[in-house]
């Protein structure tokens, strides 16, 4: 049961991570260059993100698809 809740607030903090991620590439884009930075921020974030948090992301899909065919199997 704390395994579960662990693992669900584990997703929780990577996707809020990932959306911070995002704002503050947006943020200090704009500081930088304005509205031109803004968009190489957060491209630059974006890409940033998903070299670091896809592999943590595409893990918690494979586990939840795991958990899936499991129960089917069950049921």
């Amino acid at each position: 049961m704390l395994s579960k809740i662990v693992v669900n607030i584990y997703t929780v903090l990577l996707e809020i991570g990932l959306w911070l991620l995002l704002l503050g590439g947006l943020i200090g884009g704009w500081q930088a260059k304005g509205v031109l930075g803004a968009i190489g921020g957060l491209i630059g974030a974006a890409i940033f993100g998903a070299v670091f948090f896809g592999a943590f992301l595409v893990l918690n899909d494979i586990r939840a698809r795991v958990k899936a065919i499991e129960e089917r199997k069950q049921a």
